[in-house]
């Protein structure tokens, strides 16, 4: 059994507005996004910062322990709210999840991170973590290094590749993310 982690913290600077909150589609990305995984899990925990602003979602809520360090710390913060040992963690700007893609990456047995990889790029907000990725997280926050990928290197990784992605996802859709407005356009596109 895993829990679901959705790192809803970020500032959306580059954007203008909130991302979770725009729509695309008829529904907002956070919608868009917690509706495959409430198929897949019974627990989801959004780490934000805005915790008024995800009240009516059936999820649990967490507020970044550290604030202001981006992705790493609200990973952090979520590995240690999960009651369970491994963690499938998204970032809430990736609103086309395919669940077939999510449930296969969570069914790997090993490694204490299993991520996507593409060609030569990761992508670890798309990824599973083991709660055995904390002390390793804790040092890179100490020696002020705040880039996920650097944990990389201190942990046992599985990858998984693009020939077994593409078994599910053969156009790369999950892994589309917004940050600027014609980020927008093409994942709208997409639907």
């Amino acid at each position: 059994m895993l829990n679901a982690i959705v790192l809803a913290g970020g500032r959306s600077s580059r954007f203008g507005t909130d991302k979770a909150f725009v729509k695309v589609g008829g529904s907002t990305i956070i919608e868009s996004l917690l509706f495959p995984l409430s198929l897949i899990f019974e627990k989801i925990i959004v780490v934000t910062n805005h915790a008024e602003k995800f009240q009516k979602f059936p999820v649990e809520l967490v507020e970044d322990r550290i604030k202001g360090l981006g992705p790493l710390a609200g990973l952090h913060s979520g590995l240690l709210a999960s009651d369970q040992q491994r963690n499938f963690v998204v970032a809430c700007d990736m609103p086309l999840l395919n669940p077939r893609l999510i449930q296969y990456i969570c069914s790997v047995p090993y490694g204490q991170i299993v991520v996507p990889r593409i060609k030569d790029k990761v992508e670890p907000l798309h990824a599973v973590y083991s709660k055995a990725c904390i002390p390793i997280i804790e040092e890179q926050i100490a020696s002020g290094d705040y880039k996920i990928q650097n944990s990389f290197g201190k942990a046992d990784v599985c990858y998984v590749e693009e020939e077994a992605i593409r078994k599910f996802d053969p156009s790369l859709t999950s892994f589309l993310n917004i940050n600027l407005q014609k980020d927008l356009k093409k994942i709208v596109s997409c639907l």
